[in-house]
């Protein structure tokens, strides 16, 4: 108790130095998404182009009527790939980092991050080259992928991997090498280790980039624009194509889609931190 009385004044004081911080954040973040939230309720009358708001869920049947359900079910399904396949190429790379010696791990490091250097949109119309009719893909395998879902895939594995690499890897550098140690004295096989020691302590780093991968590749669209050649339309791209002008109350919806995908990725990512919490203290007594 006394600890807590101890940190509380220091609490109150520098409170006041985070209020502009949080002002700045909900004038250019919440108020922006909570206008496109309250348009989803609008509908846009058919002679001034305006949006009316009537309270009509319109726009919500219009998202998932037999026109737009394909182009969310192929959102979700590309985004659901794309964590899946980081998590695989993700995973073995963080743990191959976080055990290699110091002075490799930061020149490992660099190697990971090296491509996010580049700027994003130069790396998908490299990306368009490649893949492109008589490029080094079709002249190896004979596949022409370009302007089709699996080049979409491609894309955003290789621009969203480094982004789940760095929670993963910072989680995996912080596993205790006293309790890795001590599991090999009790004979432990590696794989044991891997899957009841350092896979567990690390979980809430390998969430935590899952969730941040799912919730930038639902809503990605350059990735698509241009890998796509807007025959692999996702949320995104109807987003920026409709729902910015033509169409408010549609963007709306899509913009509440997502906020709903980003509050199931948030209530995963909090159990299995509480998980992680109760699992320490377990451990712990």
């Amino acid at each position: 108790m006394s600890r807590r009385r101890a940190t509380r004044p220091y609490q109150l004081r520098l409170g006041p130095l985070a209020l502009p911080d949080w002002a700045l954040m909900v004038a250019v973040c919440l108020v922006p998404i909570g206008f496109m939230v309250a348009r989803s309720f609008g509908r846009v009358n058919a002679v001034t182009l305006d949006v009316e708001m009537t309270g009509t869920i319109d726009a919500y049947r219009t998202l998932f009527s037999d026109a737009y359900r394909p182009v969310l079910m192929r959102s979700l399904s590309l985004s659901g790939l794309t964590v899946l396949l980081c998590l695989l190429i993700g995973v073995p790379t963080a743990i191959a980092m976080s055990r290699l010696p110091p002075r490799l791990r930061t020149v490992a490091l660099v190697v990971v991050m090296l491509p996010s250097f580049v700027s994003f949109a130069v790396r998908i119309f490299a990306w368009q080259g490649v893949l492109a009719t008589g490029g080094p893909v079709e002249s190896i395998t004979g596949l022409q992928l370009l302007y089709r879902p699996p080049a979409v895939l491609i894309g955003m594995i290789t621009a969203y991997v480094p982004l789940f690499v760095l929670p993963a890897y910072g989680a995996l550098g912080r596993v205790p090498r006293e309790v890795l140690e001590a599991a090999n004295d009790l004979y432990a096989t590696p794989r044991r280790q891997l899957l009841t020691i350092t896979l567990p302590l690390a979980m809430p780093g390998i969430v935590t980039g899952a969730v941040l991968v799912g919730v930038l590749s639902i809503g990605e669209f350059i990735v698509p624009a241009v890998l796509g050649g807007g025959k692999v339309l996702l949320l995104g791209n109807i987003l920026a194509e409709r729902g910015a002008g033509r169409d408010q109350p549609l963007g709306g919806a899509i913009t509440v889609s997502m906020l709903v995908a980003f509050a199931l990725f948030t209530v995963v990512l909090t159990v299995v931190r509480r998980r992680h919490a109760h699992h320490d203290v377990g451990a712990a007594a």
